[in-house]
């Protein structure tokens, strides 16, 4: 496997291979990806359960779990307000 370079959206600096490879679609490095913990995650999970009951029934038949993941857009800018105070002058 080609060895992958991208920086951290936070602060630039190039992104663990380690962690590119076990989680391909990170734009944070292993610090900042810690600190966005505190603002629940780089990535948000949904979860919908189908229903397999026929339409009107009142039995509940419930069928797979579909996981929705898309990015915590309000995490990632406070976490970049908060490395943006933490260098200022």
């Amino acid at each position: 496997m080609a060895e992958q370079s991208r920086p951290c959206e936070i602060c630039g600096r190039p992104i663990e291979p380690e962690r590119l490879e076990l989680l391909a679609d990170t734009r944070l490095c292993g610090e900042h990806a810690r600190q966005i913990g505190k603002y629940g995650g780089e990535f948000v999970l949904t979860g919908t359960q189908a229903s397999l009951a026929k339409g009107g029934s009142l039995k509940r038949n419930y069928g797979d779990v579909s996981v929705a993941k898309r990015r915590n857009g309000e995490g990632l800018q406070r976490l970049r307000e908060d490395f943006q105070r933490a260098n200022e002058g």
